[in-house]
């Protein structure tokens, strides 16, 4: 063995520890080895750009694994480590994007970093027994922010579930919106759902809406509706709503904000009304009517 497991680890800690710097300069993605392992194979590259085309299976990530616990360049460079089931791979592409590579358990995922350290990509692979067997899951892009409009956004593809999701977001981490797209085997739309979100000018939630529609050749059909509607008193939340399809079935609101005192009323079909009544978080009574009371 090249060096030691305890070795492996100690690295291989500092390096997740340290992710920012590990990536902040050519020079920092390496380690420098001692004299005595001149003339060390060269780095075994893993990584084929922007597309994964090499065929890389389990039993190539055990031979790799059994060969070396740590794998350096003819710079006496570290760019590969080992330690338990996984692999890690660093490198710096020519395109200026640093790429970090890792396997566990059957799995591949590559995240990409641009040229001002901001993670920009990253790729779940699945691998199999079968030298033939090799597929791309899911991968992510990360998106800047508008100039704009503010918004930042994340697009998604998943290649096991056949959907596409695209996420926008304000500046402060708060969802703005997000559209998701599902396809058949043909790559057809089958339907897709909307969801948006609004908030106060304290950035407090006040809607969430969800919105399905089911596509049929040129034909688009809103499927179903569901509302989230947040009501406030000073700092505190007053009344939460939910309707679905129009109509309100869940309205939970205080009686006594002060004394902790609330009541959650869930509406049936036919006018029927549930009541429960609590105080904190303990439920002391119900009732259920014909919905001929007015619960205010």
């Amino acid at each position: 063995m090249l060096l030691g497991k305890k070795k492996s680890l100690t690295f291989l800690t500092l390096l997740f520890t340290l992710a920012l710097p590990f990536f902040a300069n050519e020079d920092s993605s390496v380690v420098e080895l001692p004299e005595e392992f001149e003339g060390v194979q060269d780095v075994l590259s893993l990584e084929s750009g922007e597309a994964m085309n090499e065929e890389i299976t389990v039993e190539d990530a055990e031979k790799l694994k059994n060969k070396y616990e740590s794998f350096v360049d003819s710079l006496k460079k570290i760019r590969m480590l080992e330690t338990g089931s996984d692999i890690f791979s660093a490198s710096l592409k020519s395109n200026g994007k640093r790429l970090l590579t890792s396997f566990a358990n059957g799995k591949i995922q590559r995240r990409f970093y641009d040229e001002d350290l901001r993670l920009d990509k990253i790729e779940y692979w699945k691998m199999s027994s079968s030298t033939s067997s090799k597929f791309l899951e899911r991968a992510l892009v990360y998106n800047p922010a508008d100039p704009k409009t503010g918004l930042r956004s994340i697009f998604e593809k998943n290649y096991s579930d056949m959907t596409e999701t695209r996420t926008f977001y304000h500046s402060d981490g708060r969802i703005k919106s997000r559209r998701k797209n599902f396809f058949d085997d043909k790559n057809a739309l089958l339907s897709f759902e909307i969801f948006v979100c609004s908030y106060d000018s304290k950035g407090r939630i006040l809607q969430e809406r969800l919105q399905k529609y089911d596509v049929d050749g040129q034909s688009v059909n809103l499927s179903s509706d569901e509302l989230n509607v947040t009501k406030y008193s000073g700092e505190k939340i007053s009344e939460t709503s939910y309707y679905k399809n129009s109509i309100l079935r869940v309205r939970d609101f205080y009686t006594d904000q002060e004394n902790d005192e609330r009541v959650r009323a869930t509406y049936f079909d036919g006018g029927v009304i549930v009541r429960d009544f609590y105080r904190g978080n303990i439920k002391v009574s119900s009732t259920i009517d014909d919905g001929d009371d007015d619960e205010n």
